[in-house]
């Protein structure tokens, strides 16, 4: 994937400048210890030009990561969104990702002190989508999801997703398209970047938020299912009720929704065209661009 050219411009404390020079100092303590904060947005373009679907619910959820780590925020939720707009205007994008990352400074140790200075990088870059197709192969993978006294799962935490690239690299290699996570008690938690629904006998089945990130997707689409007339169950299963499944899919904000056709090799009941995931897919898609008016509180 190509994420920039010599024109393309990053946002940095306040300054606008040309990705290729910008520079960071090589004993930054999130480059070597994983202590920092991001988020991931996206933008469509929509009759009314370039929108970032949700953008005040991502740039909140970073100011709450940051603070759950005690890191001193160094801009305002507004703030954010002025720069993270402008940013896409600089760069002349209409359909892009969006990856602010609070970062800190030089410090060589594992101590956080109150007077470091956080500092606020935003890029962006063209996005097309993220999984090949609607028809993932999926393995379940060996590793599992953090227990939560053993790191903040709940935000997004740079440090957190050397987890998701193991499982990742694990499905990988084993020819799957991604992985699916348990979680320390062997229940279903996600996949490696994205929310896991299962679909059984007309209804949309998750697990609850224990051991797993808070999507916003993720509530997005539960409470767009259940306008819809679809009953939503939050409980906790394992993998043997997952390969009995009628259906699945993932969801995020980089993933959007996307099927699973096969999880450790066993092909899933439905086919995905027939699956409410389908469904959901097309709806979330009339939505992030604006074209659903029943869905406008949405966009």
């Amino acid at each position: 994937m190509l994420y920039h050219n010599d024109k393309s411009v990053l946002f940095f404390n306040g300054e606008y400048k040309k990705v290729k020079d910008f520079r960071i100092s090589p004993f930054n303590q999130t480059l070597h210890y994983g202590y920092g904060v991001f988020e991931g947005l996206r933008a469509y373009n929509t009759h009314q030009g370039p929108h970032i679907f949700k953008v005040r619910r991502h740039f909140e959820r970073l100011a709450k990561s940051a603070e759950k780590l005690n890191i001193q925020m160094p801009y305002s939720v507004p703030e954010m969104i002025n720069f993270a707009y402008e940013l896409i205007e600089r760069n002349d994008m209409r359909e892009t990702y969006i990856r602010p990352l609070v970062f800190m400074d030089k410090n060589m140790t594992l101590r956080a002190h109150d007077a470091d200075q956080p500092n606020l990088l935003m890029t962006c870059w063209k996005w097309n989508r993220y999984y090949p197709s609607n028809h993932l192969k999926v393995l379940v993978s060996s590793w599992r999801r953090p227990h939560i006294k053993t790191m903040p799962v709940d935000i997004k935490a740079t440090g957190n997703y050397i987890n998701s690239i193991l499982a990742t690299r694990e499905a990988l290699q084993g020819g799957y398209d991604d992985a699916l996570l348990l979680d320390v008690e062997g229940y279903i938690a996600s996949g490696p970047g994205a929310s896991f629904f299962m679909e059984k006998n007309g209804r949309l089945i998750v697990p609850p938020v224990v051991h797993i990130f808070p999507s916003i997707t993720r509530t997005i689409l539960i409470e767009i299912a259940t306008q819809m007339g679809i009953e939503v169950v939050e409980k906790q299963y394992g993998v043997d009720e997952v390969l009995d499944a009628d259906g699945a899919f993932f969801a995020g904000t980089a993933a959007e929704v996307a099927g699973i056709e096969s999880i450790n090799g066993h092909k899933l009941r439905l086919a995905w065209e027939d699956t409410i995931g389908h469904l959901l897919h097309n709806r979330y898609k009339r939505i992030v661009s604006g074209k659903d008016t029943n869905f406008l509180e949405y966009f």
